[in-house]
């Protein structure tokens, strides 16, 4: 297991020439010039950290995409990895033989006001009570790690929140947790906390995986050197 970040600043200038022109046309496809940013910065990430890992250049690393939309190795089914991003920073997990999934949000990513709309549609009623028993930040940071694990848990399944997050029940207190999709019944491991960079801020992260893992180990890179 493998945990990477990378944080980006606003004049880095992102080249895109490693990427295939399938991800040069997505790339070309955003509307946001920030989006397109973390796109590209993605997956030149990916292409350089996995190319070291199987021992080829970046460019000749073959990615492909699924239906629901997540990048996946064609050539290398034992090696699964996952990426998240917020505003100026990418995280990259890499795990072999098994699944993986990441979620990063900034601590400020939502406001009381949009946390509590929010809340119902994200947690359980079993959940909701117990972040509703909090008070003020507390309240606020509890349902940020709520969110970050279950979308970790969804993205691990490979479907993100195309599925319903209620259809994932955290397991209060344990390091695991106990999913009802559809999809399968078996236990997804987690791991969360906290992460503080100078450039991106501070954000909550967690990882979900299909089998335990050892607590990894995050290896933050510079932009200079990959672009």
């Amino acid at each position: 297991m493998e945990l990477h970040s990378l944080c980006l600043s606003d004049e880095i200038l992102i080249p895109d020439a490693i990427l295939s022109e399938a991800e040069k046309s997505r790339a070309a496809a955003f509307r946001s010039r920030a989006a397109r940013r973390l796109f590209v910065a993605g997956r030149i990430l990916c292409r350089n950290v996995i190319g070291s890992l199987i021992g080829c250049g970046p460019q000749a690393v073959s990615l492909a995409i699924t239906p629901a939309g997540r990048p996946y190795l064609r050539d290398c089914p034992d090696i699964d990895f996952n990426l998240s991003h917020i505003k100026g920073a990418i995280a990259l997990a890499i795990c072999r033989g098994g699944r993986v999934g990441i979620d990063i949000e900034s601590l400020d990513a939502f406001s009381e006001k949009e946390a509590s709309e929010i809340m119902p549609m994200i947690l359980s009623e079993q959940e909701f009570n117990q972040v509703q028993q909090l008070e003020g930040r507390h309240r606020h940071d509890a349902f940020l790690a709520c969110w970050v694990q279950k979308e970790a848990v969804l993205k691990c399944f490979g479907q993100g929140f195309l599925a319903d997050p209620l259809g994932v029940t955290l397991a209060p207190g344990s390091a695991t947790l106990s999913s009802r999709i559809s999809l399968s019944d078996e236990r997804i491991f987690i791991q969360s906390g906290r992460m503080s960079g100078a450039e991106s801020g501070d954000f909550q992260w967690s990882i979900a995986t299909s089998s335990a893992v050892s607590t990894p180990i995050w290896q933050h890179h510079k932009s200079g050197i990959f672009f």
